[in-house]
């Protein structure tokens, strides 16, 4: 029986700096190229044409597979898959001290897929529902590579850049107001692992190890590439973990802020250079020191329905449809 699952929509707007689109919007370019002609048809009626194996491993393939278009806005998906990938499985045993590792390869005529993302284009809006590995970051790879090397939708000094939208409401005031942007304290640095002595592992038998495209390294990793450039020594890093004391974690987070008493600084730079990172890691200092409880960039929380572990596409579509509806009803953005 269907279920539903509770997401979040995220918004981004298309920035054409350069021109690229030669005065389109990224929902008509992308349209322009679903309907561009390839040998044997439209490039709409041909999935390899719309697989690109992402350079330069050449191991994962990005590849739109479903879309829909209602001549009002544009819904697709994107998937990630390794061709003949070898799937790790536990064999389930009686109560035993070690279970067996195996791999199997997909069934013939089938691919497994390692993660999905959805996402809607109303002329330059951009409406996502992202995955734990597929996020905005690797649509606009995509979409770079579909509309400038696949069809030349864009010109080649372009690309597809999406850029987020801070919200002033959940700021408390105007976005000019905010005194600093502040980057992770939600995620921790684990001490603990640095602290145990490297033992081998007993290996019972080799598993290849996959990796999502691009894959998003969590904040308590990215943290301490931070402290070592603060400390500019690794062995005050590893002084400071092991002083932290057991079952305690270390809370490290970048403050981003402005000082200009004569004239007001603009964060739009900010809302483009800190569009990819992950959610819930970018919060706020705001009027009168007011600090914000959760991610700034402009979103909208969903219940979508799936079935197992994928959602159903239509429902995701009419989802995103409703939060595009509610972000201009709420004058969040302008149609």
């Amino acid at each position: 029986m269907p279920d539903r699952k509770s997401l979040t929509v995220h918004y981004r707007r298309m920035e054409d700096p350069v021109g690229a689109l030669n005065g389109g919007t990224l929902e008509t370019r992308v349209r322009g190229a679903l309907n561009h002609v390839v040998e044997g048809g439209l490039l709409s009626e041909h999935w390899k044409r719309r697989a690109w194996v992402v350079p330069p491993e050449n191991a994962d393939t990005l590849l739109m597979n479903v879309f829909h278009d209602d001549g009002v806005s544009f819904f697709g998906d994107l998937t990630v898959y390794t061709r003949g990938f070898m799937q790790a499985l536990l064999r389930n045993e009686p109560d035993v001290a070690v279970l067996p590792v195996e791999q199997r390869p997909p069934p013939e005529g089938r691919e497994y897929i390692h993660s999905m993302m959805y996402w809607m284009v109303l002329g330059n809006h951009v409406l996502t529902i992202q995955s734990r590995s597929l996020n905005t970051k690797h649509l606009e790879q995509y979409l770079t590579w579909l509309l400038k090397e696949q069809t030349a939708q864009m010109a080649n000094n372009g690309q597809v850049l999406l850029t987020a939208k801070f919200d002033s409401e959940e700021v408390g005031g105007d976005l000019e107001d905010l005194r600093e942007i502040i980057v992770g304290g939600t995620g921790v640095v684990d001490a603990a692992p640095t602290r145990l002595p490297e033992q081998p592992a007993e290996q019972v038998q080799e598993v290849a190890e996959h990796v999502d495209v691009g894959a998003r390294r969590p904040w308590g990793e990215r943290a301490l590439d931070v402290l070592r450039a603060v400390m500019n020594n690794e062995a005050d890093v590893q002084e400071l973990l092991e002083s932290i004391p057991d079952e305690a974690d270390l809370d490290v987070s970048v403050h981003i802020g402005y000082k200009a008493k004569k004239r007001r600084v603009t964060r739009a730079p900010m809302q483009q250079a800190l569009r990819n990172l992950p959610e819930g890691e970018i919060t706020a200092i705001g009027k009168h020191g007011r600090m914000t409880g959760k991610d700034i960039r402009l979103s909208f929380p969903v219940r979508v329905l799936c079935e197992g572990s994928l959602l159903e596409p239509n429902d995701v579509r009419a989802k995103l449809k409703a939060a595009f509806d509610y972000f201009v009803e709420n004058g969040k953005i302008e149609a």
